[in-house]
């Protein structure tokens, strides 16, 4: 079975190859492919100058912790709603099959 490289394989491999993290081969194979393809290779080197044109966001440790606080909130109530919808239609498939039960014993 023969694998195709494509662009979206290269970019994925360029992000480990640039770190350093990229084993040999894979660094080979995306010098090849951008040697092979200048115009992606400009892409790809372009997008790195962009990434350093937006500042990184730093908040204060009261800030995060007031965030994560928030999303934890959050998802407690999410999960109190699925299990009060859980436990609603629980309730409710009880009452029709004690329904569906009385009606059978009463015609027999």
């Amino acid at each position: 079975m023969k694998f195709e490289v494509t662009r979206d394989v290269v970019s994925d491999l360029w992000a480990l190859s640039r770190s350093g993290d990229a084993s040999t081969d894979s660094r080979a194979l995306v010098d090849a492919f951008l040697a092979a393809d200048a115009d992606f290779a400009k892409t790809l080197k372009e997008s790195v100058s962009l990434r350093g044109a937006t500042p990184a966001l730093q908040l204060s440790p009261d800030a995060e912790r007031r965030l994560l606080d928030d999303a934890r909130q959050r998802a407690r109530t999410k999960l109190l709603v699925i299990g009060g919808a859980i436990g609603l239609i629980g309730l409710v498939s009880l009452v029709a099959l004690i329904g569906v039960m009385m009606v059978m014993y009463r015609g027999h």
